[in-house]
């Protein structure tokens, strides 16, 4: 089965260095506290204290049966633990963040989140929420979504729902449409609630529209909804817009099926393999004067 998302522990120069001394081989408390917080001689009671409140909580850590550390497979490893399964019958949640802005990493916050899961040709929405991003919402995003502040005045903040939203996420494939938008987003809320990130398989289906359709030239939501005839009755909604990826994704599931693909790993080394059809914009000639590199008047 293909592991999922899960929650983990971020990775910070300490795990970095502890990665470094048990890719040789596992190791006691005091060794490894010595040598990834340069502190030799460490007391043994001191240096375990320090190493399980370091990496017990780290899912690239664990100890053996004598109790020293050692390096773990990381469960989301596509060649370590391939996938068995068909591929529509994996578990995948795709979401969709509305948000005060595009700009995760400067103080926008999520304003909407849905969830929808998606197995065995079915997609039932699991989670839906207006949240409180505890700021006001720029007016051009309120016409652009039909969320005010005022509606989300009351709702419940992220911290309200990051339980009830993480126990949605865990265990499946991370969906979106523009996925990077939405996990970024998802992922600081996260991280800003439990100091932990989001880590696991994600899957975006612009790039796969990108690659199964190449003579579909747009690739917004709003243009393969209406190259699949599938009705979008909450655009710029959280709710709305997850249901129609969904029926975006079971569609293109079709598209690689067709190409031979089973399972998810197959779809991964498709996605992979097929040579992009993004095309390169032509620059535009700028309007300011310039500097002449050749003579224009022979």
């Amino acid at each position: 089965m293909t592991h999922g998302l899960s929650l983990e522990a971020p990775d910070t120069s300490l795990t970095h260095r502890a990665t470094t001394l048990l890719a040789d081989g596992p190791a006691d408390s005091q060794t490894l506290i010595s040598y990834v917080c340069r502190l030799p001689g460490a007391p043994a009671g001191i240096a375990e204290h320090m190493a399980v409140a370091m990496f017990a909580g780290h899912a690239g850590f664990a100890r053996d049966a004598a109790g020293r550390w050692r390096l773990t497979s990381r469960p989301h490893d596509a060649e370590l633990f391939p996938s068995a399964l068909p591929l529509a019958s994996e578990s995948y949640v795709v979401v969709d963040v509305e948000a005060t802005g595009s700009r995760a990493y400067h103080g926008d916050r999520i304003t909407e989140i849905a969830a929808v899961r998606v197995c065995d040709g079915k997609a039932t929405t699991v989670f839906e929420s207006l949240i409180n991003p505890r700021r006001p919402i720029p007016r051009q995003i309120s016409r652009l979504t039909n969320i005010s502040s005022d509606m989300v005045r009351r709702a419940p903040t992220f911290s309200d729902v990051c339980d009830a939203l993480l126990g949605v996420l865990e265990g499946s494939i991370f969906v979106a449409h523009n996925a990077d938008f939405d996990w970024r987003f998802i992922n600081m809320e996260v991280q800003r609630v439990t100091g932990r990130r989001l880590d696991g398989r994600r899957l975006c289906t612009v790039h796969m529209a990108r690659h199964l359709l190449p003579d579909v030239r747009l690739r917004s939501l709003d243009r393969l909804s209406w190259h699949y005839g599938i009705e979008n009755v909450a655009r710029h909604r959280a709710g709305g817009d997850a249901k129609a990826t969904a029926e975006v994704l079971l569609r293109l599931f079709g598209e690689a099926e067709s190409r031979g693909v089973e399972t998810f790993a197959d779809l991964e080394q498709l996605l992979v393999d097929l040579p992009s059809t993004k095309r390169r914009r032509r620059r535009r000639r700028r309007a300011m004067p310039h500097a002449v590199a050749h003579d224009t008047t022979a």
